[in-house]
């Protein structure tokens, strides 16, 4: 999956082709989207527009509009906003805007001329942005206010981010980066890298037929076998607690269904499954649930220790 991306991101970045990049989904049966989980608001991004969501029923509580008419790729929360990257004007300017979440304010941090905002994610008292400019990567670093703090100037391939309080996580086609909170850039492990997600004290990137955990304490590595991972999703396709795994599983036939798996983390072992219609583009667990949204902008809440669906609501 990750070498794909990449290869979609240099079309976009060179060519300002993020038109590409949804045209291309939308043969394929839907659309971009991410999602973001905090205390009881759900924030879902795509094609359709920003939207919070209620935890509890599904309920739209806001739609907040992007300046610019953007187009939403990523979205985090972090200080009493969703932070939102995107493109806009034509597929021709990248921009960071930063939604209040009380009074759905929405401001403009970041914006630049040929570029894309692919990735947002929140950690070690920041807010990280993967930026594609012109054919090259950068990751920038923003304060909670909004003010840039530093940039880096990051491998082409650079494809997925996450991050946490030990700082930004970033997946290469070859290595994984590691960004700590004092702003040292360098690299944590070298391995064809996908797929990066964080959480319960580690890092855990996904390769094609297991997943590694890299402690962010020690630098300790311990591999998960998975058998053959199909992690289709665009944005986040794993999610991670103390004691499970959350993957993104995609059908290798034109059925385009996927499936939500769960593996225990002491047995190493798959212990649950559900089916998903539909191509499913991202997964993020909370304290008491686990979230999907797919393709056709449908949310899913799952139990996460059984696996079973408890809402089920679609944005329009």
């Amino acid at each position: 999956m990750n070498r794909r991306r990449a290869d979609w991101i240099a079309l976009a970045t060179a060519a300002i082709g993020i038109s590409l990049l949804v045209a291309a989904t939308a043969r394929a049966g839907g659309q971009f989207v991410d999602l973001a989980v905090g205390g009881n608001q759900v924030w879902l991004v795509g094609e359709s527009g920003v939207h919070e969501l209620d935890a509890k029923t599904g309920r739209i509580r806001a739609m907040p509009t992007l300046p610019g008419a953007a187009y939403p790729l990523t979205v985090t929360l972090a200080d009493g906003a969703a932070w939102v990257g995107s493109v806009e004007g034509g597929y021709v300017w990248g921009t960071l805007s930063r939604i209040d979440a009380r009074t759905g304010k929405v401001d403009v941090v970041w914006r630049r001329y040929r570029s894309s905002v692919q990735y947002v994610a929140a950690g070690a008292g920041s807010v990280w942005a993967l930026i594609g400019i012109q054919g090259a990567m950068e990751a920038a670093r923003f304060s909670p206010s909004g003010g840039l703090l530093q940039v880096w100037k990051l491998p082409r391939d650079a494809g997925r981010m996450a991050a946490d309080n030990s700082g930004c996580w970033i997946s290469t086609n070859r290595s994984l980066l590691h960004i700590d909170p004092s702003g040292r850039l360098h690299r944590a492990l070298q391995a064809p890298f996908g797929d990066v997600a964080t959480g319960a004290g580690a890092v855990w990137v996904a390769e094609s037929t297991d997943v590694i955990r890299v402690d962010e304490r020690t630098g300790q590595t311990r591999s998960i076998a998975t058998g053959t991972l199909r992690l289709g999703g665009f944005q986040h396709d794993l999610a991670a607690t103390s004691d499970a795994l959350y993957l993104l599983q995609h059908s290798d036939t034109a059925a385009r269904n996927s499936q939500l798996v769960k593996i225990d983390l002491r047995a190493g072992t798959v212990t649950r499954s559900a089916p998903i219609a539909g191509i499913a583009n991202a997964v993020v667990v909370s304290t008491r649930a686990v979230w999907v949204a797919t393709a056709t902008s449908r949310v899913s809440r799952y139990d996460p220790r059984t696996l079973r669906r408890r809402l089920v609501f679609s944005v329009p």
